[in-house]
C-alpha cells in the first residue's frame, strides 16, 4: 500500500468528524451555526438542538438577512445574527458548522476573511462503513494513473469524512474535458444526461455526431427549445438510460431529476447496447454519464457496446458513495486495457442552480458563482 494513502488513513482516524466533534466539545470551542439559501426556519432551529444536543458550544445562528432573522429568533434560546453582522461581533465563532454542503461552501471565503473556519456537521458516521471498503478503495486508487488524479482521490476521501469542504482538490479545466479524454471529430458521441443541452452542443462542436439521452419531459422539452434554433448534428432522444429497456418512475426535479420507483412521474428507458442496435450505429467513440446515481445501471445495459468500441468516457462518480469504489472495477472487468483518471469539479452555478436572487447575495458579498461541494466528480476512462 502507497505510503500517501496509508498516510491520508491514519490522518483519517484523527481528523474524521466525529473525532474533531469531541475536539470541539472537550475544547468547548465557540462556533456558530450557518444557514442559507432554501432557508426554512423551523427546519433550522431543528438543526440548531440537534447541535446543542451533541453538546457543541454554539454562541449564535448566522442567516443571510434580517427576514431570515425575525423568522428564526424566536425559535431558538440563541443570539441570530446576519451575515453582515459577523464582522462586529465581539466574539466571533471560531467554527460555523454547515448542514448543507451543496451551496453553503460558497460562503467560505467570507468566513475565512475573519479566521472562521466552515465545516459541514456530519449527522451519521460515515467512517466505519467506508473503511469496510477500504481494500476496493484501494484497488481503484491504484487504478489510476497520475499522481495528481491520486492526489484528487484522496482530497475526496478526506473532505468527505472529515466535512472539511476545503480539503477538495479542484481541477482548472471544464467538467468533462480533461485533455486526452474528449470527443474528436467524427466521433459518435453518447450523452447521457442532457438536462439543457449544453454539454452536448459541445461535444459537437468539437466535430461529433452526438446521442443525447434525457428522461425528463421537462429538461427534455428545455433542451429541444435551446437547440431548436442551432445548426447541430445531435439526435435528443426523450429517453433515460438504463440496464434494459421499458418504463420506470422517476422524481422530476431540473437537474436533480433522478430515476426511482417511487418517482412520481413514468418515463421511456432504454439499454444502450438495444439502442446501438436499432439505430444501427457502426460504433460508439465516447460516453458521458450524468445520470444522477444510476450510472453504473447504465453500464450494465451497455456492457456489450463498450467491450466492443472501447469509448473513451467521462462518467460522473459522486451520486452514491460506492461510485467510488464499484464503477472503475466493473468497467475495468468489460475492457481489462483501461487506464483510469479522477478529476473533482467546482459546481458552475452560473446560468442554473441559483436564482437571481441567490446570484444577487454572492454578487454583494464578493463571491463567486463557481461553487466547492462534494459534487462533480467524473472517472475518466480511456
Amino acid at each position: 500500500m502507497s505510503a500517501e494513502f496509508i498516510k491520508m488513513i491514519s490522518e483519517l482516524h484523527e481528523e474524521r468528524f466525529k473525532m474533531h466533534l469531541v475536539e470541539l466539545v472537550k475544547n468547548q470551542t465557540p462556533c456558530g451555526v450557518f444557514f442559507s439559501f432554501g432557508f426554512n426556519s423551523s427546519r433550522a432551529a431543528k438543526n440548531v438542538q440537534m447541535i446543542i444536543k451533541a453538546k457543541v458550544n454554539l454562541t449564535c445562528a448566522i442567516v443571510l438577512d434580517t427576514v431570515q432573522e425575525e423568522q428564526l429568533k424566536d425559535l431558538i434560546e440563541l443570539p441570530v445574527v446576519t451575515l453582515d453582522n459577523v464582522p462586529f461581533l465581539n466574539e466571533k465563532p471560531k467554527t460555523v458548522l454547515i448542514l448543507n454542503e451543496l451551496r453553503d461552501p460558497a460562503f467560505i471565503p467570507y468566513f475565512a476573511q475573519y479566521g472562521i473556519k466552515m465545516i459541514k456537521f456530519i449527522q451519521n458516521d460515515n467512517f466505519s462503513p467506508v473503511m469496510k471498503h477500504l481494500p476496493e478503495i484501494f484497488s481503484v486508487y491504484e487504478m489510476l494513473g497520475s499522481d495528481e488524479s491520486k492526489k484528487v482521490f484522496r482530497a475526496v476521501i478526506k473532505g468527505r469524512l472529515t466535512g472539511r469542504v476545503s480539503e477538495y482538490r479542484f481541477a482548472p479545466e471544464p467538467q468533462y474535458f480533461l485533455k486526452g479524454f474528449t470527443p474528436n471529430m467524427g466521433d459518435i458521441a453518447i450523452d447521457g444526461g442532457a438536462y439543457d443541452g449544453a454539454t452536448a452542443l459541445k461535444f459537437n462542436r468539437c466535430g461529433a455526431k452526438v446521442y443525447s439521452f434525457e428522461m425528463d419531459a421537462k429538461n427534455y422539452q428545455n433542451c429541444t427549445d435551446n437547440l431548436k434554433s442551432l445548426k447541430t448534428d445531435i439526435t435528443l432522444e426523450n429517453l433515460g438510460l438504463s440496464d434494459k429497456e421499458g418504463e420506470e418512475n422517476y422524481y422530476s426535479s431540473g437537474t436533480g431529476s433522478r430515476k426511482n420507483v417511487k418517482g412520481t412521474v413514468t418515463g421511456k428507458f432504454i439499454d444502450l447496447d438495444t439502442y446501438v442496435l436499432r439505430k444501427n450505429l457502426p460504433r460508439v467513440d465516447y460516453i458521458k454519464l450524468d445520470i444522477e446515481g444510476a450510472e453504473l445501471e447504465m453500464l450494465h445495459g451497455a456492457a456489450k457496446t463498450i467491450a466492443r468500441c472501447k469509448p473513451k468516457m467521462a462518467v460522473s462518480a459522486y451520486h452514491k458513495s460506492e461510485d467510488l469504489w464499484t464503477l472503475a472495477p466493473y468497467i475495468k472487468s468489460l475492457c481489462p486495457d483501461y487506464k483510469f483518471e479522477f478529476r473533482h469539479y467546482l459546481n458552475d452555478c452560473t446560468n442554473y442552480s441559483l436564482n437571481d436572487n441567490e446570484r444577487a447575495v454572492l454578487k454583494r458579498f464578493g463571491l463567486s458563482y463557481l461553487l466547492p461541494s462534494h459534487c462533480e466528480m467524473v472517472l475518466y476512462c480511456r
